[in-house]
């Protein structure tokens, strides 16, 4: 799957929490392997992400580390210390009821390299469009945001949007029947000219 996304010009792999819980860090490990010139973000679900998870997932090859959980600015400091030392970059995820100028610049001074946006896989886009919460936050911060809800090639305005700089796309390619081509639809829509 890393192989075809990748060769259809995605920029990133995730590799999702599940997996790493499944399988175990040697995942970041096994899809670097196959994708070596793609960025590999290691995906990590706790409110917990000192060393125990920001060094071993870089250490198995991760190029960021995207995290996902309650963000003290004591547990976000750590991991971004442990991704400092490494060179891995941390992303941290924007948990709705945290979406404030106040919090993002508590976030800022903690050191993470960019924001994103989730949308829980069982909600998916719903009244809470991940795009509105996304226009706030750049109004917020010049730190890159990405974007997470449930997206497809049918999404055409949310592919255009100005509203993100990462388009995190999940089950729209990996549940394809194909998903190369999947993925190469969706790069070609998102890189060609409007």
């Amino acid at each position: 799957m890393a192989q075809a996304v990748a060769s259809a010009g995605a920029e990133f792999i995730e590799v999702g929490d599940p997996l790493i819980k499944t399988v175990g860090v040697t995942a970041v490990e096994r899809i670097k392997r196959a994708v070596p010139h793609t960025t590999v973000v290691a995906e990590m679900m706790s409110a917990d992400w000192r060393r125990d998870q920001v060094v071993p997932t870089a250490e198995y090859g991760a190029d960021a580390v995207f995290l996902i959980g309650p963000a003290t600015i004591a547990s976000v400091s750590a991991a971004v210390d442990a991704g400092r030392r490494l060179g891995v970059p941390i992303l941290l995820d924007v948990p709705s009821g945290h979406v404030s100028a106040h919090w993002i610049a508590d976030m800022e001074q903690a050191g993470v390299d960019g924001f994103a946006i989730t949308t829980d896989i069982d909600i998916g886009v719903g009244s809470n469009h991940p795009l509105a919460r996304s226009q706030s936050l750049h109004s917020w911060t010049r730190l890159p945001v990405a974007v997470s809800g449930g997206f497809s090639s049918t999404d055409r305005m949310v592919l255009r949007s100005p509203e993100w700089d990462v388009l995190i796309v999940g089950r729209s390619v990996t549940e394809a029947t194909d998903p190369a081509t999947a993925a190469r639809l969706l790069t070609q829509l998102i890189h060609q000219p409007e």
